[in-house]
C-alpha cells in the first residue's frame, strides 16, 4: 500500500483540491489539453478530508480505484472472485462523463487509499496530472492508451471509445496486462478474467453479426458525443453535431443544419444517447421524417460486471429494427 505519513497525506489532498476545477460539462477535448473550468472544492470539504481511512485500507490489499462507471464495469469482471483484491469508483454510477464530476471529500479519501488508479484517458480526466502529482505512489493505468481509432475532428479527439467493442477489448486487455504488472501475486487470476470477459465481448460481436452487417454503410445523424465510436466500429456513414463545453444544446443553427444536411444525403435515422435530452433529436426528427433511435453509452446504471454487456445488447436490440 501507499506509505505517506499523515503529514504527506494532508498535502495530497490539498494538492488534489485542484483537480475539481478541471470539471464542467463533457465533450470532445482539446489534443492540446486545454481543461475546461470548474468549481474549487470548497475549505471546509477539505477540512473533512481526514487520513483516518488510511490504515484501514492498508490492511485491506490490493486496493484499485477507477475514474467512473464504464471503467468500473471493466475493472469489476477482471477482479472477480480474487481474494484480497478491491475495485470501487471514485465517482457515482449515475454522474455521466468523468467531465460532470465534481470532487467529494468522498472521492479524495479514496484516491489517497487507492494502490492503482483506472481511467480511460484520452484526455477525458483532465485532471490526471494533478492525480499523479498528489499521490505519486499511485500507479495511474489509462485504459485507452493502446486504441488508435478514437474519432478526432481537426485537433479535438473524442474520448469516448469504450461504445466501440473492439476499442473496449484493447482497453480490457490493456488493464489487465497493467495489474499483472502491478500486482503478480494475482497475475493468473487477472489473465484468467481477461479470457472470460473477452470471450463474452467477442461472443457479443457474434451474436449480433446480423444486426452490424444491416449498419454496415448506414446513413446516420448523431447527436451525443459518446456514439460516433460505434459508430466507427459498426462501419455507419456519419454526421456529427455535438455539444462543447460551454453548450448545453443545439442552437437553432445547428438544428437547421442538421435539417439541411440530412435532406440533401437522404439520411433518415438519428442515434442519440439513452441517457440525453432528446429535444433536439426530436426536432431535427420532425422536420425530416427521420426515425430517433436511443441507444446505451454505457455511461450510466447499475454496478455490476454485466453492466456493459446488457446495456450493448439492449442498443443491438433497438437498432435491429431498423430498415
Amino acid at each position: 500500500m501507499n506509505g505517506y505519513n499523515i503529514k504527506d497525506r494532508i498535502f495530497a489532498l490539498a494538492a488534489a483540491a485542484a483537480v475539481s476545477a478541471a470539471l464542467s460539462g463533457c465533450g470532445s477535448v482539446a489534443a492540446s489539453g486545454t481543461e475546461p473550468a470548474g468549481t474549487e472544492l470548497a475549505d471546509a470539504q477539505l477540512a473533512d478530508a481526514q487520513p483516518a481511512a488510511s490504515q484501514e485500507a492498508e490492511e485491506s490489499g490490493f486496493r484499485i480505484v477507477s475514474s467512473f462507471y464504464p471503467m468500473q464495469v471493466l475493472t469489476l469482471n477482471l477482479v472477480k472472485d480474487i481474494d484480497g483484491v478491491t475495485a470501487v469508483s471514485m465517482s457515482a454510477p449515475d454522474i455521466g462523463c468523468i467531465h460532470d464530476h465534481t470532487f467529494s471529500t468522498e472521492d479524495l479519501r479514496k484516491i489517497e487509499d487507492a494502490d492503482v488508479f483506472v481511467e480511460n484517458g484520452l484526455g477525458l480526466e483532465t485532471f490526471n496530472d494533478r492525480i499523479k502529482t498528489a499521490y505519486p505512489d499511485t500507479a495511474v493505468i489509462e485504459a485507452a492508451s493502446q486504441v488508435t481509432d478514437a474519432p478526432a475532428d481537426e485537433d479535438e479527439v473524442n474520448g469516448h471509445v469504450w461504445t466501440s467493442i473492439d476499442d473496449y477489448i484493447l482497453e480490457v486487455k490493456h488493464v489487465s496486462s497493467e495489474l499483472q504488472t502491478l500486482d503478480p501475486a494475482h497475475r493468473d487470476s487477472y489473465a484468467e478474467n481477461e479470457r472470460i470477459y473477452t470471450e463474452k465481448l467477442e461472443k457479443l460481436k457474434s451474436d449480433n453479426s446480423a444486426v452490424l452487417e444491416k449498419l454496415r454503410g448506414k446513413k446516420a445523424l448523431v447527436l451525443d458525443e459518446t456514439l460516433p465510436s460505434f459508430c466507427v466500429f459498426a462501419g455507419m456513414d456519419t454526421i456529427t453535431i455535438e455539444t462543447d463545453h460551454e453548450q448545453e444544446a443545439l442552437s437553432a443553427g445547428d438544428i437547421a443544419k442538421a435539417v439541411d444536411e440530412m435532406k440533401e444525403q437522404g439520411i433518415g435515422m438519428i442515434l442519440i444517447s439513452a441517457d440525453s435530452d432528446s429535444s433536439a433529436a426530436d426536432a431535427v426528427a420532425a422536420e425530416t421524417g427521420a426515425k430517433v433511435y436511443r441507444i446505451n453509452s454505457c455511461m450510466t446504471g447499475e454496478e455490476n460486471a454485466d453492466a456493459y454487456l446488457t446495456q450493448m445488447q439492449e442498443s443491438f436490440d433497438i437498432l435491429s429494427e431498423i430498415e
